[in-house]
């Protein structure tokens, strides 16, 4: 059977994993799966963006599937939460200020250039100087890094963090060869990964191609000789080449597809962490649209978002309707956000009483598999009076748009995030998205007393109070939420998801 009709959103299935703070678990290193042959056949997956940089420091974190293959990170993240050794093979937290990595020896980049601590080093000082970088919030945090020996790197942090690995092992953990930083890096990378990146085969806005890195460190986790990446951005496109066996893996983008794809030989594998449609306001002080100063008429849109339509609509009724950022069973959860539960009536009152009672104009940007998700806030939001224009924009670069000091919110999805990361990064003064400079109240201070916490509980505690502030001043307003859910052929083999993969990293898959 094959998809034609418009794509839908995904359901929630599961509920959000318990956060612990920094469950810092170190298994045996390496891939699992050693019994099956190496380097064999190739991997095909389709992706609904096309590659916009090669360079981690300058990648968003929803376009990681594309660097994945040529890059290692320091360290690995599991399923589960925890974390295995990737080119650092053990780590300490020397005090709340100052972390330090040990690095495997003998590990080269695919120039033959060594992966030291010397190159390590290099790699964060480049990020450092980089005030473009989507990765700013982490890089900013970092006082100095020092090379202390041929494989001992220091971390000279300006304050603590919660979750330092969960960063290493994502973008600013990628490793890149020093020699690469002054060639082209958007488009040639070079990095220690399980493949390298085979420029003459790939095209542009077509399908991206990688082959078997000999020299990898880890050889038994590397099971396929190529791995593709190919663009389907249609959504029914997708699910219908996966179908027919054109790919062997998607990520589900429609749960009208579900019944679909789920047909006794395709395999379904989900993650266990969900993402997080969200409005984010970037201008909370009304320097682009005044009535966004107001805090009634940022809690007049929040009132105005119909969770349970979207849920019914969008979701199947398999999602959920929480005003909250966190599920119920989530530490971070706070009931009391449940207050902003749908009300249109007092949603129009309060914009009568900040002097809106006609409402007003927005402007949305947004691309692809969002479109539908900021039509349903257009709808919404126009029962109040407020009216929404949606101007689409190139897929892959609604991060480099919000962050343009032009765009006073957006309907977005939070993938694979934590809560110090996902703060530090989207809410925090002075983030990448806040490039308008604008007040955002208390929050730094709440944020202030979750990072110096010194118990779990603690934390918890404080990060939950960080994100209740947030939702109580409409600085974000939660649409819903989804369990990101990969589609895989039958005879595809070892398919995992960590906690923030959208399609899993290609170590240790084999084709059947």
């Amino acid at each position: 059977m094959k998809i034609d009709r418009p794509q839908r959103s995904r359901r929630f299935l599961g509920t959000l994993a318990s956060v612990t703070t920094v469950a810092l678990v170190l298994t045996a290193c390496g891939g699992g799966g050693a019994d099956e042959s190496s380097g064999s056949g190739t991997l095909t997956m389709a992706a609904a963006t096309n590659v916009q940089t090669y360079d981690p420091q300058m990648a968003a974190v929803a376009q990681e599937y594309y660097l994945n293959p040529v890059f290692d990170t320091l360290v690995h993240a599991l399923p589960d939460g925890t974390f295995e050794a990737g080119l650092a093979e053990s780590w300490s937290s020397v005090d709340p200020k100052t972390f330090e990595l040990t690095l495997r020896s003998d590990v080269t980049f695919s120039d033959d250039a060594p992966v030291d601590a010397k190159a390590v080093a290099a790699n964060f000082e480049r990020g450092m100087s980089m005030t473009a970088s989507p990765s700013l919030a982490f890089y900013a945090n970092i006082a100095s890094v020092e090379a202390v020996d041929d494989v001992t790197v220091r971390l000279n942090l300006k304050g603590p963090t919660t979750d330092m690995l969960a960063q290493l092992s994502r973008l600013p953990g990628m490793m890149m060869s020093p020699a690469s930083f002054d060639a082209s890096p958007d488009t040639q990378p070079v990095g220690a990964g399980g493949w390298t990146y085979d420029a003459a085969a790939s095209s542009a806005g077509d399908v991206q191609v990688f082959q078997a890195n000999s020299d990898y460190w880890d050889p038994e986790s590397v099971k396929v000789d190529t791995v593709e990446i190919k663009v389907i951005e249609d959504a029914a496109a997708a699910t219908n080449a996966v179908l027919d066996g054109q790919v062997d893996m998607i990520e589900l983008r429609g749960e009208g597809d579900r019944a679909t794809v789920d047909n006794g030989t395709l395999q379904l594998i989900e993650r266990t962490t969900p993402n997080v449609y969200y409005v984010q306001i970037m201008d909370t002080d009304g320097t682009l649209l005044e009535p966004m100063k107001d805090e009634r008429v940022r809690r007049a849109l929040n009132l105005a978002i119909n969770r349970e339509s979207f849920d019914t609509g969008l979701q199947f009724g398999n999602g959920d309707a929480t005003a909250n950022f966190w599920l119920p069973d989530s530490p971070y959860y706070d009931a009391s956000t449940e207050e902003l539960a749908y009300d249109p009536a007092e949603a129009k009152r309060l914009l009568a009483e900040a002097g809106y009672e006609d409402g007003f104009k927005v402007t949305f940007p947004s691309f692809g598999a969002l479109t539908v998700v900021s039509e349903s806030i257009q709808q919404m939001w126009a029962e109040i009076g407020v009216d929404v224009t949606i101007e689409q924009v190139e897929p892959g670069t609604l991060a480099t748009v919000m962050r343009d000091g032009k765009t006073t919110m957006a309907p977005t999805l939070a993938r694979g995030f934590t809560a110090e990361s996902q703060y530090a990064e989207r809410f925090a003064p002075g983030s990448p998205y806040d490039t308008l400079g604008t007040d955002r109240g208390d929050v730094a201070d709440l944020a202030k007393v979750a990072l110096t916490a010194e118990t779990p509980e603690a934390q918890a505690k404080g990060w939950r109070d960080v994100y209740t502030y947030l939702i109580e001043q409409g600085y974000l307003m939660v649409i819903g939420h989804e369990t990101p859910t990969v589609v895989a052929a039958e005879n595809i083999k070892g398919v995992e998801l960590a906690p923030s993969d959208n399609l899993p990293k290609p170590f240790d898959i084999s084709v059947g």
